[in-house]
């Protein structure tokens, strides 16, 4: 086993977090809420969270000690805390998705998207700050810990973080296939089968290329901060969620933050020439984006 770690660990920890996370949604999935084969419901938070903590948090480190020793693991681990970064990261990585939404409230509304804003203000602190650090310290760093610290970034050493991140997104919205079949997993009801297909394209595209871009452009150009990249992450959930749209972009579907995202990623890729903010002491290899041709 751990020869077949040291030699694979990448398709190693694949294996930990596919068969592991699906297995505790199991109970969940049996449920009435499920596919109905028991008369009760399992909850699926204890599940969730310790798919969260047991196989994102703490998979990574024990793949990483056993495939290349405990200095490495120890490296890995310091991650998540490292805070030095400059200030203008913590700004975006708090307020940038919000502002990418009311820059399309803005193309829809025109000045009126501002209103909400003025009338509601209040409420932000309370309702979107504080449950952004709570969740990101408590969830997505954990959920970064696997999909950036580990699989990203030894992918993007490889193939360069372009087509790193586009080769995890649809990963990262795979993990979620049992969501499909659970009450309330992707929808407020049941998912009918003619649903299906665009949830697909959903969860494997749109929303998970454009943020997994923008993800590891954080984690990359704040010297590889977990707890910048988890707020990050965080901060896009938290905007799409029930009480940012219908209190700050009231009328608007939430599934125009993703286009937003979409043309945010595009700008980053162009911008950064397709590196996303790895530094130019690593090595990229075929980037998908070229530079200019000198004239």
């Amino acid at each position: 086993m751990r020869a077949a770690i040291r030699a694979h660990p990448i398709t190693a920890f694949l294996v930990l977090l596919f068969a592991g996370t699906w297995l505790l949604f199991v109970p969940a999935l049996l449920g009435q809420s499920g596919l109905g084969v028991f008369g009760y419901d399992f909850p699926r938070e204890p599940g969730l969270l310790l798919a969260v903590f047991a196989i994102m948090g703490a998979g990574p480190i024990l793949i990483t000690g056993i495939a290349e020793g405990r200095d490495a693991a120890k490296q890995l681990a310091s991650r998540i805390i490292n805070l030095r970064a400059g200030p203008q990261w913590y700004l975006l990585a708090i307020v940038g998705v919000p502002a990418i939404m009311l820059v399309v409230a803005v193309i829809l509304h025109g000045a009126a998207a501002f209103t909400p804003f003025a009338e509601s203000w209040a409420q932000l602190p309370g309702n979107y700050l504080l449950p952004l650090i709570i969740a990101a310290v408590l969830v997505n760093i954990c959920e970064e810990m696997a999909w950036m610290a580990f699989l990203t970034d030894r992918w993007q050493q490889r193939f360069g973080p372009l087509r790193a991140s586009l080769g995890v997104a649809p990963l990262f919205g795979l993990l979620h296939l049992p969501l499909f079949f659970i009450v309330g997993g992707l929808a407020d009801g049941r998912l009918a089968l003619s649903e299906f297909p665009q949830y697909v394209v959903l969860l494997l595209v749109v929303a998970t290329v454009p943020v997994r871009i923008l993800v590891t452009w954080v984690y990359n150009a704040t010297g590889k901060s977990l707890p910048l990249t988890a707020i990050f992450h965080q901060s896009i959930d938290l905007t799409a969620g029930a009480f940012m749209l219908t209190t700050f972009y009231p009328g608007i579907n939430g599934l125009l933050l993703y286009g937003g995202l979409a043309v945010a990623a595009v700008i980053v890729t162009i911008a950064t020439r397709g590196r996303l903010g790895l530094p130019e002491a690593h090595p990229v290899i075929a980037p998908l984006v070229a530079s200019p041709v000198a004239v």
